[in-house]
């Protein structure tokens, strides 16, 4: 069968593969924004000049924070958005200097009343993602048409597709592991971080009782291909970090960048896709189609397909708050200039401890990306005041602390008509209470197991989710064993439809605390497996 992919990022291109192997020809259409060419020479400056476990010169942290002709922020600026006192974006957040991850989202994918994270390049969001990835158990799939052993090989797929760093450790009781297991944690050193596991593993008891599985970092990155130079923040320029457009180059497909798919419509044996094609009509017919788009194009592409403007349907985010934590104990625990930046310690909470959902804690070395300019400041103290300031900022780290979308912003979407174009995503959203009362109750928590978590929480400085909607998006084309309008069924296929099919997080019921992209490719690659008995 020919069958075209809409969207390039993990979810689309997980399917895609799984489409191939079974002897389809596919065809990846997708907007497909890359890097510019000030990035590319960025990137090639840094693999010429950092070599392993070089240190980057405040020049490229410049270059790469501001991006060309960028103004500084003062450092002022940079306190009052941890804080929480000023409302930080996603658009200051470049890769390899460059904005090319959000470019156009604004336009291709209007949204109104809300600010949600959306990105138009190829390979999506997974550009400028923290590379983490966690199975489910069978209590997260609570209000799916199928539990989680229905993913189990699934998960092992996609688990090689990720090239996924996992490590065999106490985590595994909290997220089954999946795949290629990885090094015992005793034979797997290097982190920053590796003072705090060592003391987890020693006190797994206690945190147990507490409710806390501890655990190291499960991360899509070719441990190899690091040099440890610390700008994970800023974009990959070696490739160690997965992003879905490196397995798509590798893919024997056919890649149409330039494309934006305004709608379908079905016809006998088949699907006929239309939009634009570097600014020319698309029009082409498919045996089946597979939509990856993200969350709110899927839904834009569903409603405008098949007429189902101003209809309401559920949006699910796991709402963020980022939680300074401070070491304890004789020797500085971290590194404010870590050789490495992603997230490299979790915590599972356990349900029913201090929420009826379990929640989830990614510990990161405090670093300059969070304050950019603090290092200046801090190189023109008294000698004795720095030493003071950087023996601080060595004892901090930063948890990211999410919490599932049951507990989350309360939100909903529905699709505008517009005429001529596109329609228009319009959201409506409102804080859940409840979510305050929980990140209280989990720092008490953490406050009373300090001792062997080896961590003190500095509420003070909790900051919410700082870029309004988070960006862990799920649920306007919810899977259901009996679906209607703006639904899909366990198979994939969008309801109404015959050959029509949704793969992305879209197509998520719920939506537990921990991150969706490991989830969201397994089932893109269920789904995928089975289109072609689905359509006959």
């Amino acid at each position: 069968m020919k069958i075209a992919v809409v969207g390039s990022g993990p979810s689309g291109v997980a399917a895609a593969s799984a489409l191939l192997e079974q002897g389809h020809a596919v065809e990846v259409l997708d907007v497909g924004h890359t890097p510019d060419a000030a990035a590319e020479a960025l990137a090639g400056q840094m693999r010429a000049t950092l070599g392993r476990g070089e240190r980057p010169g405040r020049a490229l942290y410049r270059a790469l924070h501001l991006g060309p002709g960028g103004s500084k922020r003062s450092l002022w600026a940079g306190l009052a958005t941890l804080l929480g006192r000023v409302e930080a974006t996603r658009s200051q957040k470049r890769i390899l200097g460059s904005t090319f991850v959000w470019d156009g989202a604004d336009e291709g994918v209007p949204v109104e009343n809300e600010v949600v994270t959306r990105s138009l390049a190829k390979g999506g969001l997974s550009n400028a993602w923290g590379a983490a990835c966690y199975s489910w158990r069978e209590h997260d799939f609570a209000g799916w048409p199928f539990g989680a052993m229905e993913l189990a090989s699934h998960y092992a797929r996609a688990a090689a597709l990720l090239r996924l760093d996992q490590t065999r450790d106490a985590l595994a009781r909290a997220y089954p592991l999946y795949g290629d297991s990885g090094a015992d944690a005793s034979r797997n050193p290097g982190s920053a971080l590796e003072g705090l596991l060592a003391r987890w593993r020693a006190h797994e008891g206690e945190l147990a009782s507490a409710g806390f599985t501890p655990g190291r970092a499960r991360l899509a990155v070719d441990r190899e291909a690091c040099t440890r130079c610390g700008l994970c923040f800023y974009g990959c320029a070696f490739g160690a970090i997965w992003h879905a457009g490196q397995p798509l180059d590798k893919l024997a497909l056919r890649y149409r960048p330039g494309c934006f798919v305004q709608g379908f419509h079905e016809e006998a044996g088949g699907v006929r896709v239309h939009g634009r094609e570097h600014g020319a009509t698309l029009e082409e017919r498919y045996d089946a189609l597979v939509i990856a788009a993200g969350v709110l194009s899927s839904l834009r592409i569903a409603a405008d397909s098949l007429g189902l403007h101003d209809r309401t349907v559920p949006l699910l985010d796991n709402e963020l708050y980022l939680l300074p934590l401070l070491a304890l104990g004789a020797k500085p625990a971290f590194g404010f200039r870590s050789r490495f930046t992603l997230g490299e310690a979790v915590l599972a909470m356990e349900a029913g401890v201090v929420s009826e959902r379990p929640l989830h804690l990614q510990l990161y070395s405090f670093h300059e990306f969070f304050l950019a300019e603090l290092a200046d400041v801090l190189r023109v103290l008294p000698g004795p005041l720095q030493d003071l300031c950087w023996l601080l900022l060595n004892r901090l780290a930063l948890a990211f602390v999410y919490l599932p979308g049951a507990d989350s912003t309360r939100a909903t979407a529905r699709v505008v008509a517009a005429a001529g174009g596109p329609g228009r995503v319009h959201i409506d959203a409102a804080p859940q209470a409840e979510s305050r009362a929980i990140l209280a109750r989990l720092i008490a928590q953490l406050r009373r197991v300090r001792g062997p978590l080896g961590l003190w929480p500095l509420p003070a400085l909790v900051k919410s989710t700082p870029f309004g909607f988070h960006g862990h998006l799920a649920g306007t084309l919810p899977m259901r064993e009996s679906p209607g309008p703006l639904e899909t069924e366990a198979s994939g296929r969008l309801h109404g439809t015959a050959r029509v099919f949704v793969v992305d997080t879209a197509a998520f019921p719920t939506l537990p605390a921990q991150n969706l992209t490991f989830t969201a490719m397994a089932n893109a690659l269920r789904v995928a497996g089975g289109i072609a008995g689905a359509v006959g």
